[in-house]
């Protein structure tokens, strides 16, 4: 699975850099600092992965902290990745309608919205292997119905931290140094009569529950996890 989202985002980065040498712009410019972002919270949770279920840590107050530690780091970035989910609206801020004009005609709009709806999937999969990983180890302490449990918070939460990046504009590292004024945003968002805060975030968690159901019965079959 490792290797196809490598891929999958090599695909992307190609389409977004034969795009700005066609047409001699900065679209998609910013598009490889969000793969990478997107990738991190997949690299913290092989991480993870790796130095807990091969007990590279010792149990105990340390492997605990330490995990706790990884946890927090690796949940702030989680957004990053659905976050890409978002970026499809790139497919036509790039391509406006106008009068007498059919931008569809054009094979730039295509490429555009090939790598619009690519982006989105590759978002989708980092997100919900990541969690994914996430939910294997904890299956080593506690139920299963509590993994599934704090999956859905977790897919809440990553939803919320969507809202935050896309429409607040904060980044992950300010959940850090200023926390107090995105829960001042978020609450004016949330109070606002016609703000959009609830049906988007309710939108995300659907699309993200949906993809991580999907992705979850397809690997109970396969049984095979990001290596």
């Amino acid at each position: 699975m490792t290797f196809m989202l490598m891929f999958m985002t090599l695909f992307c980065l190609g389409i977004a850099a034969y795009l700005r040498a066609k047409l001699g712009s900065n679209m998609y410019a910013f598009l490889g600092w969000d793969m990478f972002l997107a990738w991190v919270p997949l690299l913290i949770s092989l991480l993870m992965a790796y130095v807990f279920q091969r007990k590279a840590v010792r149990p105990g107050w340390l492997g605990m902290t330490l995990a706790a530690l990884l946890g927090l780091i690796w949940l702030f970035f989680l957004p990053n990745a659905a976050y890409l989910f978002t970026e499809m609206l790139h497919a036509f801020r790039y391509f406006t309608a106008q009068p007498g004009s059919r931008f569809w005609f054009t094979m730039d709009f295509w490429y555009s919205l090939t790598l619009a709806f690519a982006v989105a999937i590759v978002g989708l999969l980092l997100s919900t292997c990541s969690v994914m990983q996430i939910q294997q180890l904890l299956h080593r302490f506690v139920h299963r119905f509590v993994c599934w449990m704090v999956v859905a918070i977790i897919l809440l939460l990553s939803s919320i931290g969507v809202y935050i990046g896309r429409f607040i504009r904060w980044n992950s590292w300010d959940l850090v140094s200023q926390p107090g004024q995105i829960m001042i945003d978020l609450w004016n968002d949330f109070s606002a009569g016609d703000g959009i805060m609830i049906e988007f975030v309710t939108l995300m968690f659907i699309v993200q529950g949906f993809a991580y159901i999907i992705i979850s019965q397809i690997n109970i079959h396969n049984r095979e996890l990001p290596q």
